[in-house]
């Protein structure tokens, strides 16, 4: 019996830094559009990057730990060189892509700490497309006053077209 296997790389660096079971724990925490809801959506997708490369290094270690043990009961070694390749390939994705984990991980953290106040709402795409949804009937009520449309631009007559 094997059970579950234990959590991946990435899932472990957001459970030490962050205090999560898992990244997707992050992803209602705040609302997607808002800077904080995409910043946890960069982290999870991160977490699930660096947990995927971390299965695939293992995958492959194990790979070549039966190949070595083939090689002791005097089988060929010609798929090893190629094969260590990949993994020290594999192995160097995988640590970029949790340093930059790590790095995502803590600014998080050290925007959350920072922000004592409550966030003013973002005059743009979300606070627009939040608006657009509260509008949308029988959606929830929005925090974000509804943006007014845009007047006092300049209008220019476009001319008529002359046939040729």
């Amino acid at each position: 019996m094997h059970g579950t296997p234990p959590p991946g790389l990435g899932t472990r660096l957001v459970r030490e830094s962050l205090g999560v079971d898992s990244a997707a724990d992050l992803l209602g925490r705040h609302p997607f559009l808002s800077p904080y809801g995409q910043l946890t959506a960069l982290i999870a997708d991160a977490t699930f990057k660096v947990d995927d490369l971390d299965q695939k290094v293992h995958e492959r270690t194990a790979y070549i730990a039966r190949e070595l043990d083939s090689v002791r009961g005097g089988q060929s070694a010609a798929v090893l060189g190629s094969a260590s390749t990949e993994i020290a390939l594999l192995s160097a994705r995988r640590d970029q892509s949790a340093e930059h984990l790590r790095t995502m991980a803590g600014a998080y953290k050290r925007s959350l700490a920072n922000d004592t106040a409550v966030p003013a709402p973002v005059h743009g795409l979300a606070s627009r497309a939040e608006a657009a949804v509260s509008r949308t009937p029988g959606s929830p009520a929005s925090a974000v006053a509804p943006v007014p449309p845009i007047t006092g631009l300049p209008t220019t007559a476009v001319p008529a077209r002359r046939p040729r």
